[in-house]
């Protein structure tokens, strides 16, 4: 960010600029809810400087509460109609601010109506891909008040590091570390994760093709159909053969589940599966929602490299794309190339962390080689 430079000018531009090369001619669509205002006004401002032509959608805050929660009969759930799927259809690149702010009351919601959303959001994501709309979600959109105070951190604190971590970075520099680390998790078939916390899991991999995020969508990822990135950028993720994994992980990082801050976790791994978990904080609310996840929640099907040098150790939200941690999940894989249904994830990140490949070295206690 320049000096002098607003945050909310310094994104725009790098969100409509680097991320999305939006052309003049082109439309942009610019989703965001109350909170995030301010950012979404500026890559209006900013698509028209480029010659593009905006569209600002607000979902108000008080208005989608007031009709997921209403004192008579329900009527229809919030979703996407016709008139906006038609202007989807015609929009060639997507901001993305999500909502709501309040993150945990909307997990609260009946089963059935956030299925029912959920529906919708699955018709709006195949009209996109239709549309081949290039997209970029924001996480600034989760860092609000109240998700902040469910996890435990500063408001302030936390949109600082994802600011930072999205305007930072040197992008072609994440693309690059993308693409080595990418080529050696397709191309290999032994994987040990060691790390000096006691860290050493050992697992297979079957040439499955990695999901790499560097935040940017230019030629070769229309061409591939990848046209979702986000901001902050920086992962590379596989899903991991499902009966392989055997060792021991150790947490120095937290992770922000849907269930809660957890802290200090330590995970035993036997034939791919997980046999004890255990965190120092947390533990409680993990063990609730693991307990009563279905079918396949045990598995041990995903491994994520952090590609961002720009974010602080476990940021929310991101804290899975810092640079160097190596995230251990278990859960459904399907999304990537796995074969686990189960709708259930959670995972734990190491940092400074020691991965080889095929005995050949792809981090060194946190650095990528």
């Amino acid at each position: 960010m320049s000096p002098g430079e607003s945050a909310p000018v310094a994104l725009a531009r790098r969100l409509l600029g680097e991320v999305l090369r939006v052309r003049s001619g082109e439309t942009v669509t610019i989703e965001t809810w109350n909170h995030t205002l301010s950012y979404a006004s500026a890559c209006v401002v900013e698509a028209r400087q480029r010659g593009a032509h905006p569209l600002l959608l607000l979902e108000e805050e008080t208005a989608f509460w007031k009709s997921v929660d209403p004192p008579g009969r329900p009527g229809r759930p919030p979703g996407s109609g016709p008139h906006e799927l038609a202007a989807l259809g015609r929009t060639n690149a997507y901001v993305h601010f999500p909502g709501p702010a309040e993150r945990a009351r909307f997990r609260s919601l009946p089963p059935a109506l956030r299925a029912s959303m959920e529906r919708d959001q699955a018709g709006w994501l195949a009209v996109a891909r239709r549309a081949k709309v290039r997209t970029v979600r924001c996480a600034l959109g989760y860092a609000s008040e109240p998700q902040a105070a469910f996890w435990g951190v500063s408001a302030t604190t936390w949109r600082g590091q994802l600011l930072r971590g999205s305007l930072e970075p040197d992008l072609a520099g994440i693309a690059r570390d993308g693409r080595r680390a990418r080529e050696l998790l397709r191309r290999g078939t032994q994987l040990r994760v060691t790390a000096s916390n006691g860290t050493d899991l050992s697992l297979k991999l079957r040439g499955r093709a990695p999901v790499s995020d560097d935040g940017v969508i230019g030629p070769e990822d229309r061409a591939d159909g990848h046209l979702v990135t986000t901001a902050p950028p920086g992962s590379v993720a596989v899903a991991v053969d499902e009966r392989s994994a055997e060792g021991i992980v150790i947490g120095s990082r937290p992770s922000y589940l849907a269930t809660g801050r957890v802290d200090g976790g330590q995970w035993e791994i036997h034939g791919g599966r997980l046999t004890n978990a255990w965190f120092t904080e947390g533990h409680t609310g993990f063990e609730e929602r693991y307990g009563s996840a279905p079918r396949g929640r045990d598995v041990v099907g995903l491994l994520a490299v952090g590609l961002n040098p720009s974010l602080a150790p476990g940021t929310p939200q991101v804290e899975d794309q810092e640079a160097g941690a190596v995230t251990i999940a278990v859960g459904g894989n399907r999304e990537y190339g796995g074969t686990n249904r189960c709708p259930y994830l959670a995972w734990i990140v190491v940092g400074e962390a020691t991965i080889a490949v095929d005995g050949r070295p792809l981090l060194d206690r946190g650095k990528l080689l």
